[in-house]
């Protein structure tokens, strides 16, 4: 017999219906499949079903009960439940419209699918909270469920598994910075990037010194024989101070005097005994440069090589190469500058100190030329000044006759002081050793007149002074008494000869005059 395509179609679509009902699990009688007319002819009577072999029963269409919306379907695990899992119903529209629709009957009751109730998260050690039957499944993240005014709003089933939250840890903002804890008082706060590692700051002595105290943030720090300490402290941007606390050392017959540092970063704490604002972000090297310092005693010789006293001088001073002048008492060592630290271009080196003899003076006067002579205390510790001592002699002489006189000399120093010496029978009188300068001499001759001469004794020098006597006195004055004569009877001649010029000229104008008259 021969299948039509209509009644194939029939089949197929049958098919699929019962396939339907059975995943849905809706009862489906036998007079839902009947159809009311036959899809293949169309008559009424004539059904397909009946032709196909299957039992026919009358009632009326198929009518699929409605799914309320307010109803959510159960979410069936397809691992842990054999149930299949439910499909869409097609809509009564989806099977084809009749031609003839018997009388409606009314449709088979049908049960509502059974609702299963997702396992409740406890907290582990808790007692697990029963939940009534019937009530809806709790929120997966343990939060407590709708209460009867507020009923969930649950949205009709699309076919797909519903899935189950997990509870969840609050996480932060992927672009919000997290504000850094506060730091504890009394705990430093290790570095944000890198953890903190060892730096060490090496205190170096120039020259070499051992014993020589500093202090790092009030830690003691002692130098040893190569002149080295260091302090050792977790890396920081921290600033630190460091201190000298030996700022003069003795040892031997040297002194050190702290004068700078050097690789203190700060080039206006140089000179200072205390540098601020060191930083440990690498290891570096801090050094102190010290002066060294040595006694000097200073010689005074005159420049036959004899030794002057030293209750003679009463001051020398002297200029070292940086100008600055010092003095050195008579007798007496004093500490000098011998090595100085200089730093340039970068680099601290050692310099010995030079100074140049300003003055030595005796008696009132310099008796050395300033800068002419120059000494380095590294090099000697008793350097020789040589002075200018002179010799004057003094002699006196009569005025007119040029004969030696004098019986005693007077001699002024550039100090003021003055010395009174008997000259020889020659009457000559010798001074030796007399400092260079301004000096005033005087002689005495009985009743004499004597002057005084000023002079300036650079060299040997011979003061010879004149000496008036009575003798030359009376000469003077009988000289005088010739020469008011001799102008006198000059005198008298030279009138007369006047007066007979004049009478003569006017005995021979009278005779004249008259001629003219007449």
């Amino acid at each position: 017999m021969t299948t039509s395509p209509n009644r194939r179609f029939a089949v197929l679509a049958v098919a699929v219906l019962l396939i339907a009902a059975v995943q849905s699990g809706v009862p489906v009688t036998a007079g839902a499949l009947a159809q009311p007319a036959d899809l293949g002819s169309g008559s009424p009577n004539s059904s397909a079903w009946s032709r196909a072999g299957l039992p026919v029963v009358d009632p009326p269409s198929l009518s699929v009960p409605p799914v309320p919306s307010d109803t959510a379907l159960p979410s069936v695990d397809p691992v842990a439940s054999d149930t299949p899992t439910p499909t869409e119903i097609p809509t009564p529209t989806e099977i084809p419209t009749p031609t003839d629709t018997p009388t409606p009957t009314e449709p088979p009751a049908t049960s509502e699918p059974p609702v299963s109730t997702p396992p409740v998260p406890t907290d582990p050690g808790s007692e697990p909270v029963p939940v009534p039957t019937g009530a809806p499944p709790s929120h997966p993240t343990g939060n407590p469920g709708p209460t009867s005014s507020h009923q969930p709003h649950t949205k009709p089933s699309t076919g797909k598994h519903p899935t189950v939250k997990k509870p969840t840890t609050a996480r932060p903002h992927p672009h919000k910075t997290l504000r850094p804890a506060a730091p504890t008082p009394g705990v430093r706060r290790p570095h944000p990037h890198r953890k903190p590692w060892p730096i060490t700051l090496t205190v170096k002595t120039v020259p070499a010194l051992a014993g020589v105290r500093f202090t790092v943030d009030g830690h003691p720090l002692t130098t040893g024989s190569n002149g080295l300490t260091s302090y050792t402290a977790e890396h920081d941007f921290t600033g630190h101070r460091l201190s000298v606390v030996s700022a003069s050392v003795s040892q031997d017959s040297q002194r050190f005097q702290f004068t700078r540092w050097a690789g203190q970063r700060d080039p206006n704490q140089a000179f200072s005994r205390t540098v601020s604002g060191l930083p440990l972000r690498s290891n570096y090297v801090v050094t102190a440069a010290f002066t060294v310092q040595r006694q000097v005693s200073a010689r005074v010789i005159r420049q036959d090589g004899t030794a002057l006293s030293a209750s003679e001088v009463s001051l020398i001073t002297a200029r070292s190469d940086t100008g600055a002048k010092v003095e050195l008492p008579p007798g007496a060592p004093t500490w000098l500058d011998s090595v100085r630290p200089a730093f340039h271009h970068s680099i601290l080196s050692a310099e010995p100190v030079s100074y140049s003899l300003q003055s030595v003076v005796v008696r009132g006067s310099n008796v050395v030329d300033a800068g002419r002579q120059t000494f380095q205390p590294m090099a000697t510790a008793n350097p020789t000044f040589t002075t200018q001592f002179f010799d004057l002699t003094i002699t006196g002489h009569d005025a007119l006759f040029k004969s030696a006189l004098g019986t005693s000399a007077t001699v002024t120093f550039p100090d003021g002081g003055t010395l009174t010496r008997t000259m020889d029978a020659r009457h000559t009188l010798t001074l030796t050793d007399l400092p260079r300068g301004r000096y005033q001499v005087t002689i005495a001759a009985g009743r004499s007149i004597v002057g005084s001469q000023q002079f300036s004794l650079s060299k040997d020098k011979t003061a010879d002074l004149a000496v008036i006597t009575a003798r030359d006195l009376a000469v003077l004055l009988g000289a005088l008494v010739l020469l008011a004569v001799a102008l006198v009877v000059i005198g008298r001649q030279y009138w007369r000869r006047l007066i007979r010029r004049r009478g003569r000229g006017t005995e021979l104008a009278v005779p004249l005059r008259e001629k003219i008259l007449t």
